[in-house]
């Protein structure tokens, strides 16, 4: 990956962390050395989440990577924002279910 390419990923997780913090009221950081050691970009509680900012998604690909640095013990999820668009967040259907059962 280019200079230019983990410059603008590592801009795109601080502004998730940022978000993160701001509307959770406990600070989210970044976890450093991820893409040498194959873990997720952001590990809060019980959520590995990988964060994507591209021009094309692929989210298959990324929710797979998720998965895997969670080793089944977290829920993956990815953050994902398109050029031009709003933050999106991935969840498993049978993970969003069990958080739309907290709620309802």
């Amino acid at each position: 990956m280019s200079k230019l390419g983990k410059d603008r990923g590592a801009s795109y997780e601080r502004e998730v962390c940022n978000a993160l913090t701001e509307r959770l009221g406990t600070k989210v950081t970044r976890v450093l050395g991820q893409a040498r050691d194959g873990g997720s970009d952001i590990d809060l509680g019980p959520f590995m989440i990988e964060c994507k900012r591209r021009r094309k998604i692929a989210l298959y690909e990324w929710m797979e990577q998720a998965k895997v640095s969670s080793k089944g013990e977290k829920v993956p999820v990815v953050i994902c924002r398109a050029d031009g668009k709003e933050s999106l967040v991935i969840f498993r259907l049978d993970d969003a279910i069990t958080l739309m059962q907290n709620e309802l």
